[in-house]
């Protein structure tokens, strides 16, 4: 099965850091497929009475930003060439702005049937709006239905994956995103985590539970690690973890057991967020 991801790609070529991760992160590299996307603002007036001084202002916007846009696709597909991908492998789109930054990335994603979204530093920006559960019930209400991955900082020698449980439906689905990305990846160790924060869950189920479901997809027992610790504050918990072993990704669901029938809700719980203004080195991959 191909692998398909979305990568968003900002117009300052210096952070690119969502290329950089899918570049270095990923060594088995012949069946995935990366679409580069640009989303370049829209100068356009709406009313013909403007001066046509006006208009020419929108127009030299339009050019320079478009300029920046496609330097920055090209330096991403320089940057993916040097790591070992073909030319084949990767698309680049610079799209002009139309439903709202938010919604044409996904709606890019869902074109190509990407099985994740790559943001980097600019793009986490861009989706804070979904991130954050304080923002408008239209954004709360924003369907997004594919994994994201958070590259803030990421570094090139980081390797393996924390894999953070819980039993949740969520905690499933990231599961099974995971299998379906390092199936092949044979460098990378994944560690099963489950934070403990002493609510009586059976805690050896979901273990075994979840080990089973990466061993039954194909991934080998070596390759499997688990860890569960007794902890307050799991974001804390999740970050030392991170932090002391040099993990490349943390992985986690967007709600936890705790928050799966809360009524109002952004993308990710509180714990979650918590656990993404701590993170910055190692990516963070949210499932749906």
């Amino acid at each position: 099965m191909e692998r398909r991801l979305l990568i968003t790609v900002g117009d300052d070529k210096d952070s690119l850091y969502g290329v950089r991760f899918v570049g270095s992160f990923f060594k088995s590299k012949a069946d995935l497929r990366l679409t580069l996307l640009h989303v370049a603002p829209r100068f356009e007036s709406m009313d013909a009475r403007e001066s046509m001084l006006l208009h020419r202002i929108d127009e030299m916007l339009s050019e320079i930003y478009d300029k920046k846009g496609r330097e920055a696709l090209e330096m991403s597909r320089r940057i993916l060439l040097h790591e070992g991908f073909f030319d084949s492998q990767i698309e680049s789109r610079l799209i002009l702005k139309h439903y709202g930054m938010i919604e044409d990335i996904l709606g890019e994603a869902r074109r190509g049937k990407c099985h994740a979204v790559v943001l980097g530093r600019r793009g986490h920006s861009i989706f804070e709006r979904v991130f954050y559960p304080s923002f408008s019930r239209e954004m709360m209400e924003l369907e997004v239905d594919i994994p994201l991955w958070i590259c803030k900082r990421p570094a090139r020698e980081l390797e393996n994956v924390l894999l953070c449980v819980d039993g949740s439906d969520a905690s499933q689905r990231i599961v099974d995103h995971v299998v379906s990305m390092l199936e092949k990846e044979v460098r990378h160790r994944i560690t099963l985590l489950h934070v403990d924060e002493g609510t009586g869950r059976n805690v050896k189920e979901i273990m075994e539970s979840s080990r089973e479901r990466l061993r039954g997809s194909g991934i080998p027992e070596h390759r499997i690690r688990s860890l569960v610790i007794r902890a307050r504050d799991a974001g804390k918990a999740i970050w030392r973890e991170a932090a002391a072993n040099a993990y490349a990704v943390v992985a986690v669901g967007r709600h936890g057991t705790a928050d799966e029938n809360a009524a109002e809700r952004g993308f990710m719980s509180s714990k979650g967020m918590e656990l993404l203004e701590m993170l910055n080195k190692p990516a963070l991959w949210v499932s749906r």
